[in-house]
């Protein structure tokens, strides 16, 4: 089985924007079952910071067409320990898990390290309570982590160090002390997300194909390093980003978010 949390805290719109290009992308093009994909999104609404109250979230911007993700709670540290939970009661051996952050980060400064803004108010979940959730998870076949928000780099080593997974592979926007950007072509965007996620779904959000130059050796999907190095170069990506990855053991950026998790990693 493979399971997805989504995950955005004080959202703003291109936030939300990108998560619902992840959930089309996973439902899709990946095959995943929509009832194992947790959606934690601001206040548990579409809705994003700033929006009026009572505005309606009008139509997604990738392809003209309303929402289609079901958010199933806010954006909180609670309701992420809580998905957690939910979906580690269900892991087996043979199963994996994918998260994607996006929204906004923070940081501690030296010796302190990076975290998540949550909601409401602007709370924080640390890089090691972060962590710490994700050791308290059975051991299961891999764990692949997409973080968009800025300073998400300094996340890497923490969740290569806590994952319970065979094979861990996570994809940051930014390094641990920079800060990440939307698209400056298409402000409904974060630059990286957009980019990673389209290469693994092989199309761009408003459904064009997108050209990846990649050596598949026969591989129906795109691994996650291939998409890595397609949204840390490609013709969209910021110039400010400065994408970083970290797999465990290395054979993980091999992993595909395909129905065959095995791919060809293989436990150190």
């Amino acid at each position: 089985m493979r399971y997805a949390i989504l995950f955005s805290g004080m959202s703003f719109r291109r936030h939300v924007n990108g998560l619902e290009f992840c959930y089309r992308t996973l439902v899709d093009h990946l095959g995943f079952a929509p009832d194992n994909i947790r959606v934690l999104n601001y206040d548990g609404s579409l809705h994003a910071f700033g929006d009026d109250e009572g505005e309606a979230c009008g139509v997604w911007p990738g392809d003209q067409t309303s929402y289609r993700m079901v958010v199933t709670a806010e954006g909180s540290r609670t309701a992420f320990r809580q998905a957690l939970t939910e979906i580690g009661g269900k892991l087996t051996a043979d199963d994996q898990l994918f998260i994607n952050t996006t929204g906004h980060g923070g940081h501690h400064g030296h010796g302190r390290g990076p975290d998540l803004i949550t909601y409401p108010y602007c709370e924080r979940l640390r890089c090691r309570d972060f962590c710490a959730e994700l050791a308290k998870l059975p051991p299961h076949h891999s764990l692949v982590v997409l973080m968009a928000q800025c300073f998400s780099g300094g996340f890497n080593q923490g969740v290569l160090d806590a994952s319970r997974a065979a094979s861990t592979f996570i994809a940051a926007a930014t390094a641990e002390q920079r800060q990440s950007f939307m698209s400056f072509e298409d402000r409904n965007w974060d630059a990286f997300q957009r980019n990673w996620i389209a290469a693994i779904a092989g199309r761009d959000v408003d459904g064009s194909a997108v050209g990846i130059a990649a050596n598949r050796a026969g591989r129906r999907r795109i691994t996650v390093r291939e998409a890595f190095e397609y949204a840390s170069r490609c013709p969209g990506s910021s110039p400010y980003d400065s994408p970083e990855c970290a797999a465990r053991p290395e054979t993980a950026s091999e992993l595909t978010l395909s129905e065959d998790t095995s791919a060809t990693a293989v436990a150190a």
